[in-house]
């Protein structure tokens, strides 16, 4: 599953991600990550990716990047050390494998793009140099020659491989007659195993409380997985196909689980800088087209406030602004370094 997130228990409750773009630890709760808007670090960001091993134990507080009050105690043994602004060790019993694949995704990101990218490269730009072929991944010069606090020695890495495709250029979508908020509905569509789908004016819910039928609210739900509408670069139904086991996650409470079963069939896919959702179900299409007015709506209806939804992502998530063009406000086009089919499925099960 190219640019799949990579999960690394560290502890019972805690866990390292490594996604396409970035790594970040996340809180676990039986298994399942739970769901959180931390950005973490850019791979972007990073200066450095080494495989080795760490020769004593280490004592490991994740608080700065998650707010997480706990303790994490690293075992002595194979890992691999992802530097930036600070050090991230990850425990695995093949480092010079994982340390290949973050760097291949590292050479994706110097590439295409990634989350905060841009940012990182506009404050730092000898992050990235220009080769005959691209661009490519730099910093190692920034870097120190062991991590701190630890016990380090350092192997041989492996080759890295070919970065996977970027998503092909896309203009931004000008809308057509956007009707006002108050004229749309709330759609609940019923899922299996008990899940629903919610979609409100300007936010996406998932999970087994429905938004009451009749009501619109905006206030998140604990209890589910919750996105604003304009935090959503891709909305795009497709098929699915392969017998996928489910997909789980914790809501934001830290105690509900939310599964996704995965059926043969239609199915919405959902990929922002900080989520992705995939969801079968027969109304795939109808719900795409539904959540793309919703978006087209809170662009040209934002909540006044700064922390409404669309104006806090706006300004959290800069991709996804909108564009003023000569034919009207526009919806951002799908950035170049979003992946061109799910990462949560193999890509062999999506068409």
């Amino acid at each position: 599953m190219n640019d799949a997130p990579i999960i690394v228990p560290l502890s019972a409750d805690v866990a390292v991600v490594i996604e396409q773009d970035r790594v970040y630890f996340s809180p676990v709760t039986n298994g399942a990550l739970v769901d959180s808007s931390v950005l973490g670090v850019p791979l972007a960001a990073v200066q450095l990716v080494q495989p080795g091993t760490l020769l004593k134990k280490l004592k490991l507080k994740p608080d700065r990047l998650t707010g997480l009050q706990t303790k994490i105690e690293l075992p002595a043994g194979p890992a691999v050390w992802i530097r930036a602004a600070f050090d991230v060790l990850v425990p695995t019993p093949d480092p010079r494998g994982l340390a290949a694949e973050i760097e291949r995704r590292r050479r994706r990101v110097a590439r295409y793009g990634g989350v905060a990218a841009a940012q990182v490269w506009k404050i730092n730009p000898n992050m990235r140099v220009a080769t005959p072929t691209g661009f490519e991944p730099a910093g190692a010069h920034l870097a120190p020659t062991r991590p701190d606090k630890a016990k380090w020695e350092a192997a041989e890495p492996f080759p890295v491989g070919e970065p996977s495709p970027g998503t092909p250029p896309a203009p931004p979508v000008v809308p057509d007659q956007v009707p006002y908020p108050e004229s749309l509905p709330v759609i609940t569509e019923p899922l299996a195993n008990g899940v629903r789908l919610s979609v409100s004016v300007r936010r996406t819910f998932l999970g087994y409380e429905p938004v009451p039928p009749g009501l619109v609210t905006e206030t998140p739900v604990l209890s589910s997985l919750h996105v604003p509408l304009a935090a959503w670069h891709v909305v795009r139904a497709g098929t699915l196909r392969g017998g996928l086991a489910p997909i789980r996650r914790c809501a934001a409470d830290g105690q509900t689980e939310i599964r996704m079963d995965l059926s043969d069939g239609p199915a919405l896919w959902l990929w922002g800088p900080l989520r992705e959702w995939v969801v079968s179900t027969p109304r795939a299409a109808e719900l795409a087209a539904e959540i793309r007015l919703r978006q087209a709506v809170g662009m040209m209806f934002p909540v006044s406030s700064d922390l409404g939804p669309e104006r806090r992502t706006w300004l959290d998530l800069p991709t996804t602004k909108p564009v003023d063009t000569p034919a009207g406000r526009a919806l951002p086009g799908v950035p170049e370094w979003a992946p061109v089919s799910p990462t949560l499925v193999p890509r062999e099960c999506w068409s």
